[in-house]
């Protein structure tokens, strides 16, 4: 299987080609260290996609990784930015009673950093864990036997590799490491890592002869974002998450419309949470998330806005395949938005309706 990028191309070895194009797209990044990108058909991020369909993958993965845990205490670390909303479905399906989750950020917060990691292709490439907020779950975490690393796809295994480098210093106890992702290219097997996922195959990359590459520059915000993202959503530790959806919508005013639901930055699993209501509700609805990763506009990445993000670090963000809808209603963490913030406006073009949603917990 060969995919044309405008950086080069693409094989690809795989023994479900079939199923693999039903997981993914394919584009291509303006980084030297990685001139592709998988884009997922089924993770809600670069590209519409149903509630149910997300759900399905949320618990085909929690099925794989069930089969190899047992009931000793766990932790489920999800991977920003695509694997926010991931982590937390694939947590939550799981059902696991003595356990929680917990997720990586690239924000500046005065919560104290209990671990941070390389991921050294990325477009952002530090990833932050902060100290647990809720002291039962400090004394839970110093009790796991088992920890679960999620991501929407492992490609050579050295972001995983990154990370459960200082976990195992961070805690010595623990006795199994899992990495779950939808796709998993990695060439061998990691040491204690076991992995599982959805779909396994192998890639080679032949850059295009000559083509000139420079790199984006990489942004990183400095501005501690406490007043702006007050909510815990995952970043500090959490069991159960829930949105009170009736407080903010009303199936009704969507009946025989064709909506999305736009998730910002990290904010995916809340987006979710409000298309899997309105689908229920016997809504035509997709969900999506914005992405501060800068990509090509090539194959499967049809059509992008860029704007400034909505976590006033004035970082530029990216809203891939864009497409016409009835509605378009943008969910929000962020408590206010910057001045400079214009995807709303920019949106109308693709809507008659824009709403805004600021987004708070049920439970935290």
């Amino acid at each position: 299987m060969q995919i044309k990028l405008k950086t080069g191309i693409l094989n690809i070895k795989s023994n479900h080609s079939h199923f693999l194009q039903t997981l993914t797209g394919f584009g291509s990044r303006p980084n030297k260290k990685r001139g592709f990108v998988f884009v997922s058909k089924v993770l809600g991020h670069r590209y519409p996609t149903k509630p149910s369909v997300m759900e399905s993958i949320y618990a085909q993965l929690a099925d794989q990784i069930r089969n190899l845990l047992d009931d000793q205490p766990t932790m489920v670390i999800g991977l920003v930015e695509a694997a926010a909303g991931l982590g937390y479905g694939v947590y939550h399906h799981l059902g696991l009673s003595n356990a929680f989750y917990i997720h990586t950020t690239y924000h500046k917060l005065s919560q104290p950093v209990w671990l941070n990691f390389e991921e050294e292709h990325s477009h952002a490439p530090t990833h932050l864990l902060y100290e647990l907020a809720d002291s039962k779950l400090r004394d839970l975490r110093n009790q796991v036997k088992n920890v679960v690393l999620i991501d929407d796809e492992f490609s050579t295994g050295q972001t995983l590799s990154n990370l459960v480098k200082p976990l195992r210093k961070q805690l010595p106890q623990v006795e199994r490491f899992i990495g779950a992702a939808i796709l998993d290219w990695i060439p061998s097997q990691l040491p204690g890592i076991t992995c599982v996922n959805l779909h396994k195959g192998y890639y080679t990359f032949d850059w295009k002869p000559d083509l000139q590459v420079n790199n984006p520059h990489i942004a990183k915000g400095t501005k501690v974002l406490d007043t702006i993202i007050p909510y815990n959503f995952g970043r500090f530790g959490i069991q159960n998450l829930g949105i009170t959806c009736s407080n903010y919508i009303d199936i009704e005013h969507f009946r025989d419309k064709k909506v999305l639901v736009l998730g910002t930055g990290e904010c995916m699993y809340p987006a979710f949470l409000i298309g899997q209501y309105l689908e229920k509700g016997n809504v035509e609805v997709y969900v999506q998330t914005t992405s501060r990763a800068p990509y090509n506009i090539d194959n499967d990445l049809q059509g992008r806005l860029l704007f400034k993000d909505n976590y006033h670090e004035n970082i530029d963000n990216f809203f891939y395949n864009p497409n016409h809808y009835d509605s378009i209603i943008i969910c929000y963490e962020t408590t206010v938005l910057p001045d400079n913030y214009d995807l709303p406006k920019q949106l109308k073009h693709y809507a008659s309706e824009v709403i805004e949603l600021f987004l708070t917990p049920a439970t935290s």
